[in-house]
């Protein structure tokens, strides 16, 4: 017997296709009031915390959403429907964030990929 099996009494297909439709429109709501329209973020210079911090809220936001709506409908279109939207929405995000608006190509951050200096320290712990 899984969760999905016993939908809520009077779900119909249409309904199904609504509901899951809803769902990821309120995902790109989230998404637009939380950071802002993907054009003000692709204006920003590459990496702003504050914006990063707004697509990682937003990110979370939208996945309450939609599992709340999940449980609540115990169907799996909004899953599909709204888990796509958040998957799409944080990648548009996230890229743009990430490119210049100089040239529009993304900006990698040098100082994350310096090798590690140092030999690792290692200890033992005796109980």
């Amino acid at each position: 017997m899984s969760f999905f099996d016993k939908p809520i009494a009077g779900l119909r297909p249409a309904d199904s296709i609504t509901i899951a439709l809803a769902t990821g429109i309120g995902v790109a709501a989230i998404y637009g009031s939380d950071v802002g329209p993907v054009a003000d973020v692709h204006a920003t210079l590459p990496g702003d915390a504050s914006i990063s911090a707004s697509i990682k809220k937003a990110g979370v936001k939208a996945w309450l959403l939609v599992a709340g709506v999940t449980l609540l409908t115990r169907d799996l279109n909004v899953v599909y429907v709204g888990g796509s939207m958040v998957i799409l929405e944080h990648v548009m995000y996230l890229h743009a964030d990430m490119s210049s608006p100089s040239d529009g190509q993304v900006q990698v951050n040098p100082q994350a990929y310096q090798a590690a200096t140092g030999s690792p320290q290692l200890s033992v712990v005796n109980g």
